[in-house]
């Protein structure tokens, strides 16, 4: 039985032998035919893994060197600008170059972190995503992206409300992993929705799954500009972006969500969106407890 590539070129016959004089009927002949389409599509499969493989280990190999190459003059900048900044706040030089300064420092900041995303994203795709996993404290975690998030945007208001003793919110994860992931929500929140909208508000649970067993959740809620019910579904998927982001015009990669998703699904946790009763979104996630 001639086998063929899908494109119609002959690369090979399927043969069969026995001791005693074949007798095939229509039926034996469809089974061999069914059996040489299997062979080819095999065998195509495999070449298309392997070529897949290749180009996502190029890609990996092109955003890391990127990402590295980047990082190095830009930690320097963040360096250099973050002493300008403090200079000039201390020596009272004018408010407007003051500003500028402090203008600088945020921008860089806002492309060291776009960097990291980018890095992210290149060994999620290339399937070398890996934790470093220890005994971590939740609630000191979360604290940190919280003041971290102050300093970053100091016109909005965060609330953290723990409903629980914070020794208790202990579980085995990637600390840097898990404030990225964190950091992109609190930043996405942050993205959309103006300050004069209200807080963002993040609260922690203990509670029990399905299967009683104990774990975290955490609910990051703004007061913004929302999403349409149908858009819930897809918000974590990679790059994707609302109608209603889009028409505001606001700068985004669609990277932030799509990350948090991984990270928290490599930690054995769940995360998802739900509409609030109000304005805004509500980001929930779960995370197993010790």
């Amino acid at each position: 039985m001639p086998l063929y590539r899908r494109a119609g070129v002959y690369f090979g016959t399927l043969c069969a032998l026995d001791t005693e004089p074949a007798h095939l009927s229509e039926a034996d002949f469809a089974v061999f035919e069914l059996m040489a389409q299997l062979i080819t599509f095999e065998l195509e499969a495999e070449d298309e893994r392997i070529g897949r493989e290749a180009e996502i280990g190029a890609l990996k190999d092109i955003i890391s060197i990127a990402a590295h190459d980047l990082r190095q003059p830009l930690t320097a900048m963040q360096l250099r600008a973050q002493l300008a900044f403090r200079q000039a706040k201390r020596e009272n030089i004018s408010p407007e170059l003051t500003t500028k300064f402090e203008g600088v420092v945020n921008d860089i900041n806002r492309t060291i972190q776009l960097t990291d995303k980018l890095l992210y994203v290149g060994t999620i795709k290339a399937g070398t995503f890996q934790l470093d996993l220890d005994e971590l404290n939740l609630v000191a975690l979360i604290e940190q992206v919280i003041d971290d998030a102050r300093t970053n945007s100091p016109g909005y208001t965060f609330q953290l409300e723990v409903l629980d003793l914070a020794d208790t919110f202990r579980l085995i994860g990637d600390t840097i992993r898990l404030g990225q992931a964190v950091r992109n929500l609190v930043d996405n929140a942050v993205k959309y929705s103006p300050d004069i909208d209200g807080p963002i508000e993040v609260k922690l649970f203990r509670q029990l799954n399905a299967a009683g067993e104990l774990e975290a959740l955490i609910q990051i809620r703004d007061h913004g500009m929302g999403v349409d019910a149908k858009d819930l579904p897809r918000l974590f998927e990679h790059q994707y972006r609302t109608e209603q982001a889009l028409a505001s015009g606001i700068k985004g990669t669609g990277f932030g969500l799509f990350i948090s998703q991984k990270i928290i699904e490599a930690h054995i946790g769940k995360l998802w969106a739900e509409l609030p009763n109000g304005p805004g979104l509500i980001i929930n996630f779960t995370l197993p407890m010790l």
